[in-house]
């Protein structure tokens, strides 16, 4: 025991000056209530309440959450940097800063009497006291060797948790924690049996580096700030039993029944499903014997010899699964390959299984204990001749609850597919004097064709339990679905399997379901129009034609198209049924009846209805021009025509020179220079060979 003790640092004594004058300063909350230390958290650098401050009730486990960071004002001090690096965050692993150290040369007696004075209770035995001393070692030569800077005091009260290696070792890294940036932390914590209600100051510690700073020989910056709990007394209700009851795991979600053949070799499995924090040093064992209070139920008349105990040969030294690690709501399976017992009786069996486990690494050792049935089918110990007895359990005679779904909405009431909705069931025990238990409800959706979900949970939780379920009452349960798009319009099945407890039957299966009708929008195109002519007279017709294509999922029913302008006489033509992925041809003949005073639109309307005859309409638009019947005045014109007319109409040439006397003239004057040119350039070429032949001659 001195050997622990001389173990133990002193912590720090100094401390800052003007923030113990503050910390004097400050009132305590609700003095009548509270029976141990608050501090104001105002003085906090890193640690910042949320709206509300984390309570926990005696005996029972809690956690502590809060947010993280630093914004260069609040505090009493604040690192010279935009960020710090390597942050390490736990409980303290020192209660001193609430009054107590160990004096030098200081017996086990004596110092453990100060501690319960300064803890606020007494330590029950040496264990308890070598407990607390574990504690104080468990994070102490991990957090900066004991020195703490920047801390400052509050009012010493008890401690309020149960004190053991795995409260210190628990921590928090981050790599880097930028200025203005929160992160979340928290802590679980087991609150003392004795805790008398009242605010609590928790102190938290920090470690970590600022950027650039070579840390060699040389404390790393650790900070000691306060976070108030409020501790609940305990209620009438809350018990040890309260806290075993909430396993760290929950087994067989999910799964059926595992049934096993005699003489067949069993190969099963066996799902556990971590239901809080991540663990360590995850551990299952399938024990070898039935449990003291457990029994197996027979399915049918066992033979005397027959054996009603563990069913299965050990053929292994070691039957242990480990995980290293197990996350929240992840989901760990044990596979078992086992050879079948040949004296095991046809039954169900209550197969025990221990898991142990640490909530943090190298931390306390914890262990619960789970049972999941298997069922085994051994026709050579069933005695063919004798009759069903009271003592044993026939699955045709025993009586189990009966639920099913009274009602079931969504929310919208239509379902489109690609959206989500919230089915909201009401499941009831429709058995009049039945109850039912521990019942575990597991969604299976319709899958498509390629194994892939319609409805797929927005949470990624499939299986759902109702703890319990009196005959004759109903339990309401909301699930938030998403609807997988691109599939079908039609109704869709989510098959509700179910698994429960009677008082007579355990682990009945029964399967109900529920029907979803998901909708598809209706979508069409259209191809270009093809107008010919694309004017015509008063009176005259044009032809149009275009397709319609159906690029939806649902049927097009009763596709027509009406086409209205002013300058044209409505029409309307009738095209039918369109279904998905084809295309409905229109071709129409439009006839003109006033010239066009726009821009020559017209609007063709598309109207389709859904399986509910809805009419839905869609307008396109395409140009077509209507102009007035032109006169024939060519035998007019010719009849009236004056004679120099006609003479200028016999002789287009000779009326064009006179229409254009200015052109005429500069283009002979053009003429004449160019034609000057050529002659010019003819003589000289015939000059220059003359001379050239007299050269020769010479």
């Amino acid at each position: 025991m001195l050997n622990s003790l001389k173990k133990i640092k002193k912590s720090i004594a100094g401390l800052l000056t003007m923030a113990f004058i503050i910390s004097l300063c400050i009132p305590l909350f609700d003095a009548s209530v509270s029976l141990a230390s608050y501090n104001d958290t105002n003085l906090n650098t890193f640690i910042h309440n949320g709206s509300s401050i984390p309570e926990g009730e005696a005996g029972l486990p809690m956690t502590i959450r809060f947010r993280f960071g630093y914004n260069g004002e609040q505090g009493l001090y604040n690192p010279e940097s935009e960020s710090i690096k390597s942050v390490d965050v736990r409980l303290s692993n020192d209660q001193t800063y609430m009054g107590v150290q160990v004096k030098v040369g200081e017996n086990s007696t004596a110092f453990k009497e100060r501690l319960e004075k300064i803890l606020g209770y007494e330590l029950e035995s040496e264990d308890e006291l070598q407990k607390y001393l574990d504690g104080y070692n468990a994070g102490y030569s991990d957090a900066g060797n004991g020195t703490i800077l920047y801390n400052f005091p509050v009012e010493s009260g008890s401690y309020p948790f149960e004190v053991d290696s795995n409260l210190f070792a628990q921590k928090v890294h981050f790599d880097e924690v930028k200025k203005g940036e929160y992160k979340e932390v928290e802590f679980q914590v087991t609150v003392r049996k004795d805790t008398k209600e009242g605010y609590y100051a928790i102190p938290v510690q920090f470690e970590y580096q600022l950027p650039d700073v070579a840390y060699v020989g040389r404390p790393h910056p650790t900070k000691v700030e306060y976070i108030n709990v409020y501790i609940k007394a305990a209620s009438s209700e809350s018990s040890g039993n309260k806290v075993e009851n909430e396993n760290q795991f929950v087994v067989g979600e999910n799964q059926m029944t595992p049934y096993g053949t005699y003489p067949q070799v069993m190969n099963y499995s066996v799902n556990f499903r971590n239901q809080r924090e991540t663990v360590y040093d995850v551990t299952v064992r399938i024990n070898t014997k039935l449990g003291d209070k457990a029994e197996m139920k027979k399915t049918a008349p066992a033979k005397s010899i027959a054996n009603t105990g563990y069913p299965f040969d050990i053929n292994e030294t070691n039957y242990d699964r480990n995980f290293p690690e197990v996350a929240r709501d992840q989901v760990i399976t044990v596979d078992y390959s086992m050879a079948i017992s040949s004296y095991s009786a046809s039954g169900f069996y209550p197969l025990s299984y221990t898991v142990s486990y640490r909530k943090v690494p190298n931390g306390t050792l914890y262990q619960e204990n789970h049972e999941a049935y298997v069922r085994i089918r051994n026709a050579s110990m069933e005695d063919k001749n004798a009759e069903q007895t009271d003592g044993e359990w026939n699955a045709n005679t025993a009586t189990k609850a009966r639920l099913i779904v009274e009602g079931y909405t969504t929310v919208p009431e239509k379902v489109f597919a690609g959206d989500s909705f919230e089915l909201k069931l009401k499941i009831k025990n429709a058995s009049e004097n039945i109850d039912a238990s521990n019942i575990l409800l597991t969604f299976v959706s319709e899958e498509t064709q390629d194994k892939s979900a319609i409805f797929s949970t927005e949470s990624g939780a499939n299986s759902f339990v109702i703890n319990s379920l009196p005959a004759g009452q109903t339990e309401e349960m909301t699930i938030v679905y998403n609807s997988k798009a691109g599939i079908d319009q039609g109704t869709y099945k989510i098959t509700i399997k179910e698994r429960y407890d009677s008082p007579e039957f355990k682990n009945a299966d029964e399967e109900v379901a529920v029907n979803i009708p998901v909708y598809q929008i209706a979508r069409l195109s259209t191809s270009s129009f093809e107008v010919m002519p694309s004017s015509v007279e008063v009176g005259s017709e044009s032809n149009v034609m275009f397709g319609i294509n159906n690029t939806g999922k649902v049927v097009l029913h009763n596709v027509s198209v009406t086409f209205k302008s002013d300058s044209i006489k409505e029409n309307t033509s009738y095209i039918g049924n369109i279904k998905p992925g084809e295309t409905g041809n229109v071709d129409a003949m439009l006839q003109g009846i006033a010239p066009t005073a726009d821009d020559g639109k017209v609007t063709a309307v598309i109207s389709y209805e859904d399986e509910n005859g809805k009419v839905t309409t869609e307008e396109k638009t395409f140009e077509l021009y209507v102009s007035e019947p032109v006169m024939d005045m060519g035998d007019q014109m010719m009849t009236d025509m004056p004679a120099e007319d006609e003479q200028n109409m016999a002789n287009p040439v000779l009326n064009w020179i006179k229409d254009n006397i200015f052109l005429t003239v500069i283009g002979g004057l053009l003429a004449v220079v160019v034609l000057l040119v050529v002659i010019k350039k003819v003589k000289k070429n015939r000059i220059e060979k003359e001379m050239q032949k007299e050269d020769e001659e010479i």
